[in-house]
């Protein structure tokens, strides 16, 4: 557990660093770094209702491949093993390491890093769609190459890719149009959604 908090420390604060690195060389805004990231409560509830609507569509999209490759042979559970905690009984470490690795490591890390820096940044220069477009395909690529890199599997590389990068257009268009530019949800339901992961990982 040692190991996973010390990791998830440096992986949210080396994103932080390069975030506030980029603040502050670009523009130093009267409102602060905190709305310029996107860290804010949304000002009005009207992303509460969509986030239900994208959150449906993701595990639609993204559960709902996995099933279908599963069941046709071309994806097998070994491949989604996690050692730290598969086949661990639910204790408060177990626990701890699925809350920080679900919410610090990924959600938080991922939100502020792609939905954030990378989204905002370009969607303010070259609009929206080019904003939201751009940091998909960056969000997805990373979830999706390694498995066709380096494990050969090809169906599930390319599946991640493709879902990954719906899921993160989503997010991006959630936060956007509908929470103000708030990070709040993307980060809520990124969260949900790894939890849930880790919990079918540690029974797989």
């Amino acid at each position: 557990m040692k190991d996973i908090l010390i990791s998830s420390a440096i992986q949210i604060s080396l994103v932080l660093i390069l975030v506030l690195f980029f603040y502050f060389i670009t523009c130093r805004k009267k409102n602060g770094f905190f709305n310029w990231i996107g860290l804010f409560l949304p000002k009005n509830k009207r992303w509460i209702i969509s986030s239900i609507i994208v959150f449906i569509v993701s595990l639609v999209v993204m559960v709902g491949a996995l099933i279908l490759f599963q069941s046709l042979g071309y994806i097998t559970s070994e491949i989604f093993y996690d050692k730290t905690i598969s086949g661990q009984g639910l204790g408060i470490s177990t626990v701890i390491i699925i809350l920080v690795k679900a919410i610090v490591q990924t959600s938080m890390s991922e939100e502020i890093l792609f939905r954030g820096l990378i989204g905002k940044r370009i969607a303010n220069k070259f609009g929206y769609l080019a904003g939201n477009i751009t940091q998909s395909i960056l969000f997805c690529l990373p979830h999706g190459l390694p498995f066709v890199i380096t494990r050969k599997e090809y169906i599930l590389g390319i599946t991640l890719i493709i879902t990954t990068g719906i899921v993160g257009y989503l997010l991006f268009w959630l936060n956007e149009k509908k929470a103000d530019g708030s990070l709040i949800p993307s980060i809520l339901l990124h969260s949900i959604m790894n939890i849930s992961s880790f919990m079918i990982k540690r029974i797989s």
